[in-house]
């Protein structure tokens, strides 16, 4: 188990993650497409979202360079929705034609390029059939790769989309253990899981949000736009989070789905490779687990987080001796795309099944509300998606390791003919394409030997010593 250490206030984690945003990996969390398209468009849509990183001042150079800027992500945009950047995209999930490609760019011009720009003992003929060689090598390779190996890979990922319907109930249950096969006599789109939620066999598409940032670092734009606090935070200067008023005097009131928690704890690491950010997580107060919930706020009675079965503002909660809770705001982060380009998983604090105790639980996003572009909407939803499982992973990856031998083996059964058939289709290519022949090492000049017959002299002196 681990163990909880402490919730982050105030600006200390919010300062690292405003200011040090650009020192952050950009592997941190490889977000999915879907996921890329939605940010790039929350960007276009909200382009004074930068007001926080460029003040502008009325210089109007500064103004046409971010146009120019907002100008090529605009087409950066329209080339990564276009059907060549997504049919790059699908070939790319070929893994044998990836390789085959790595392969080929290396003997097409890699090695040739090599070959001639380092000459050896050999003559210039020679370096350059050893170059067409290469280039011949590498062409048929790829050529065998798409003709064979990438019509069974795409034939699987086809089966692998429209297929499930038709498989047997047996093996159903084993590669998706979540589902619930009483649902599978309906139409596919009707099918469920064993949580009651659509079924989806996209283990890995799971909820994810903007990593938090704390409220004192958050830009007013922001706050103002995305949450309507209509806050001036030069007013604010120096305050507590808990001081803070709107331009009308009021108390800023946040919701409670926008409303974040992050805890240290002992035993987890952070992805990220900053220091403040060791063993830092990020919870959902709309979704926190109730046992989680106990362990960092221990005076708080859970039983008044909720009413009818629905989550209450922590305006509402209260304490043990049943006075009001006073949440501390100088401890709550929100989350935000206009803050921040890197994502975190939507955690809970609930503790994923088949890890005893030592992973968080992730949730599928089968329940989310998509935009009209079918995108997951930004935020968090309402209703959580499926708890993904250790049994669902270890299903999955037994899936993956099933479509990958399926892909490969028939490029592995047909590796030998290929091979054979590139040793023979080679030399055409090269003498009919090409015009290229091997040289031919020269023949070793023949030393005629003759015998010379002996002198009169040496013939009388062998026939005395007989």
């Amino acid at each position: 188990m681990m163990k909880i250490h402490t919730t982050q206030n105030l600006s200390s984690l919010g300062r690292i993650q405003s200011t040090n945003t650009s020192t952050i990996p950009n592997d941190e969390i490889r977000l999915n497409y879907s996921e890329q398209m939605r940010k790039q468009k929350l960007l276009h849509a909200q382009p004074d979202s930068y007001e926080s990183e460029v003040s502008f001042k009325g210089k109007k150079e500064i103004v046409k360079k971010v146009i120019t800027a907002a100008d090529k992500e605009t087409k950066k945009d329209k080339f990564l929705r276009g059907r060549f950047f997504d049919g790059a995209l699908d070939l790319m999930g070929h893994e044998v034609l990836t390789q085959a490609c790595i392969s080929a760019l290396i003997c097409i011009i890699l090695r040739p390029a090599t070959i001639m720009a380092f000459p050896t003992k050999k003559n210039k003929q020679d370096n350059m059939y050893a170059s067409a060689h290469s280039m011949s090598s590498g062409a048929v390779g790829i050529v065998g790769s798409i003709l064979i190996a990438t019509p069974f890979s795409k034939g699987i990922k086809y089966a692998k989309k429209n297929l499930l319907p038709y498989l047997k109930p047996s093996i159903l249950e084993k590669k998706h253990p979540q589902l619930d096969i009483e649902t599978i006599k309906k139409p596919f789109s009707e099918w469920k899981d064993k949580s009651k939620n659509p079924f989806s066999p996209d283990v890995k598409d799971t909820l994810t949000v903007a990593r938090p940032t704390h409220l004192s670092q958050v830009s007013e734009e922001t706050l103002n736009k995305q949450f309507n606090l209509n806050i001036d935070l030069n007013a604010m200067k120096g305050k507590s989070v808990n001081e803070w008023v709107d331009r009308n005097g009021k108390k800023i009131h946040i919701d409670l789905k926008d409303m974040f928690i992050a805890v240290k704890e002992e035993g987890m690491e952070s992805s990220l490779h900053l220091k403040d950010y060791d063993n830092v997580n990020f919870f959902s107060l709309k979704h926190i687990d109730e046992g989680f919930l106990k362990e960092i706020m221990p005076d708080l009675d859970t039983a008044s987080i909720e009413k009818n079965g629905k989550r209450l503002h922590p305006d509402f909660w209260k304490k043990k001796d049943g006075t009001p809770y006073n949440l501390d705001m100088d401890m709550i982060h929100i989350s935000s795309y206009r803050e921040t380009k890197h994502a975190t998983p939507l955690y809970t604090g609930a503790k994923r099944d088949g890890t005893n105790g030592e992973k968080y639980c992730s949730y599928q996003s089968n329940t989310v509300e998509k935009d009209k572009d079918g995108l997951p909407k930004e935020g968090v939803p309402d209703i959580l998606g499926t708890p993904v499982t250790q049994k669902m992973l270890d299903a999955d990856k037994a899936n993956d390791i099933c479509d990958k031998w399926l892909g490969w083996l028939p490029d592995i059964a047909t590796r030998i003919p290929i091979a054979a058939g590139t040793i023979m289709l080679i030399p055409w290519i090269l003498k009919h394409i090409f015009g290229l022949e091997k040289s031919k090492k020269p023949a070793k000049p023949v030393v005629e030997t003759k015998e010379i017959a002996p002198a009169k002299q040496e013939i009388d002196t062998r026939k005395a010593v007989a």
